[in-house]
């Protein structure tokens, strides 16, 4: 029967509470052996952390699946930008401004005047978005140090840490 992992917490504590009531720490040697053979507590929590390191495995996969395929689009997108300057130059040669076909009609136009920067520096801030973003390792420093305006430390957040052999 599969019970909550909240009952078997709840029982798993009953089962330390009484071995350490009987004078056995988690220093003692049998310590581990006496909870495991009293309570699936713990092998529930093991098959969970495997559960845990597994998904974590599929989910770095899809993440190089997902790199090669933004590399994969991007050469897609470069090829058909390719494609289609290669068209837009052969209809300027042959001085057409339309091609016609069943199932597209591409037009040559003349496209917006896009902005060219010679010197950025020059630019006046009226025509710059300028990106305002803590630096939240200067403040952690700062904070250590003394009070900073508008931030505060907050408590750190238990971790597990799980090794392999």
């Amino acid at each position: 029967m599969n019970t909550p992992l909240r009952h078997d917490v709840l029982i798993g504590q009953a089962v330390l509470d009484e071995i350490r009531a009987a004078g056995i720490d988690e220093d003692d040697a049998d310590f581990a052996a006496l909870v495991d053979a009293e309570c699936d507590t713990l092998e529930r929590l093991r098959r969970i952390i495997r559960f845990a390191r597994h998904t974590e495995a599929q989910s770095k996969a899809l993440g190089e699946i997902q790199a090669e395929m933004r590399e994969r689009k991007w050469r897609l997108d470069k090829k058909a930008g390719d494609l289609r300057a290669a068209a837009l130059w052969a209809l300027g040669e042959l001085g057409m401004k339309k091609l016609e076909a069943p199932d597209f009609t591409a037009s040559v136009s003349e496209s917006r005047p896009k902005v060219v920067i010679t010197d950025e520096a020059a630019i006046p801030d009226q025509f710059c978005r300028i990106k305002r973003e803590p630096d939240k390792t200067a403040l952690l420093a700062a904070l250590l140090r003394d009070e900073v305006p508008g931030a505060d430390l907050g408590n750190g957040a238990p971790s597990l840490t799980v090794r392999t052999r």
